[in-house]
Order: structure tokens, then C-alpha cells, then sequence
């Protein structure tokens, strides 16, 4: 297009309150997609300078499960899959076989957090992912699921966001309503 015929002035850039990416699909609406394989360098999208305490949620609906290995729901990345800080700032998966939730916050597999049960097939269900501090908690249907410490986290320039990641096969499920918003520290 042609550039506009126009004056402009007094343009100001102010630091974002929610960091809630803005996916190239329509993730973050209401509407529902079936989550695919990304392609490698091509993120779903990306946030710039991501909080250390955030709160991660979506609602998935799992249609099925990947045999022999993890089925990728979303991953936050600086760049790699693994061995590096920034590299799974988060990344969750589904396992093997089933629908149990497999989480990791930082990059290498130190800090994996495997949920306890898997989620019911043809169902949707509403994950959070909340960390605050030292300590990861992950909610399913608004009900604690389970919690674990994680240790300090660095402040990052940018990750990139995949809906079911280069790495790994794409979970067979449905996913929407994503949102990435600072987190405050819950009480009880």
C-alpha cells in the first residue's frame, strides 16, 4: 500500500499489563482449534519480555492419545526444545499413552511436573498453570491439581509461543481460550 498523505506526532509506547500473546490463529478466542505441529522458526506467537510470575490458561478438550510419545499442547521457547534456561519457560505436553499433564519451567528436564491422573477424553477441561516465586501450581477445572517448588527464574527478552511444538508430535486435542497474564500470589 502507499504510504498515507499524513502528519503524525506524538506517538508513546507504554508497557503492556497483559501479556496475553496475539496468535497468528484464533487460539485465544473463543472459537476451538485442533492443535497441530508447528513449523520450526514459524511460532504461533511471541511475547516480549515475558513475566518470571505468570498465570498460563487455556481449556483443552482431548480426543485421543499419542501412542510411544508425548503429544505436544503448548511451548514457550527462547529459541531450542531442550538443555538450555528459556528453552520450556513453560512446555506442556500430554504423556505417553494418556492424558496426564507433563509440565517443565525452565529449559532441561530437572523440573518436571507430572499431574497425578489424566483428563477425561471428549471433555473439556480448564487448566492454570500459576507461578509465583518459588512455586509452580497447576489447577484443572478450577481444583488444585498439584503443586511443586521450581527455584528462581531469570527475566527473558522474548519467547515464542507453539501451539503443539516442532519437536514432538501435536497432542490430539482440542485447544482455546489461552491466556499469559502476570500472575499475583494466590492466598489460602
Amino acid at each position: 500500500y502507499e504510504a498515507a498523505n499524513a502528519v503524525i506526532s506524538d506517538i508513546s509506547f507504554t508497557e503492556a499489563v497483559d501479556y496475553t500473546p496475539t496468535f497468528v490463529s484464533d487460539y485465544s478466542s473463543s472459537g476451538s482449534q485442533q492443535i497441530e505441529m508447528s513449523l520450526k522458526d514459524q511460532p504461533d506467537a511471541v511475547v516480549i519480555n515475558p513475566p518470571t510470575n505468570y498465570s498460563l490458561k487455556f481449556t483443552i478438550e482431548p480426543k485421543g492419545v499419542i501412542e510411544e510419545n508425548v503429544g505436544s499442547i503448548i511451548h514457550f521457547t527462547t529459541g531450542g526444545n531442550v538443555g538450555e534456561y528459556g528453552q520450556r519457560v513453560p512446555a506442556i505436553w500430554f504423556n505417553e499413552d494418556n492424558t496426564k499433564l507433563r509440565i517443565y519451567y525452565f529449559g532441561d528436564d530437572s523440573k518436571a511436573h507430572y499431574l497425578p491422573y489424566g483428563l477425561e477424553l471428549n471433555k473439556k477441561h480448564s487448566i492454570e498453570v500459576h507461578v509465583y516465586g518459588t512455586r509452580a501450581s497447576v489447577y484443572i477445572n478450577g481444583a488444585l491439581a498439584s503443586q511443586m517448588t521450581i527455584g528462581t527464574r531469570t527475566q527473558l527478552d522474548q519467547v515464542n509461543v507453539y501451539i503443539g511444538d516442532p519437536w514432538y508430535e501435536a497432542a490430539n486435542a482440542v485447544i482455546s481460550d489461552i491466556s499469559f497474564t502476570e500472575a499475583v500470589e494466590y492466598e489460602f
